[in-house]
């Protein structure tokens, strides 16, 4: 769990990116199918979110110190 207010930012970052793009790529995914209709903005959403939860993963690791 974060020790600081910035790793609790960034956990929380987290979080909402993963269900964000949880979201996005389902609806690509059943789009795809044929089923919905395919939006570019959603592929454009998923690619930022992912994006997104990989930068915030990683300052996450790189700012929180280890625990002893």
């Amino acid at each position: 769990m974060p020790h600081t207010l910035t790793g609790w930012i960034l956990f929380a970052i987290i979080i909402v990116s993963g269900c964000a793009i949880i979201v996005t790529a389902t609806k690509l995914i059943i789009s795809g199918f044929g089923k919905a209709f395919q939006d570019r903005r959603d592929f454009h959403a998923a690619c930022i979110f992912g994006v997104l939860l990989v930068v915030a993963t990683v300052l996450f690791i790189w700012i929180e110190p280890m625990p002893i």
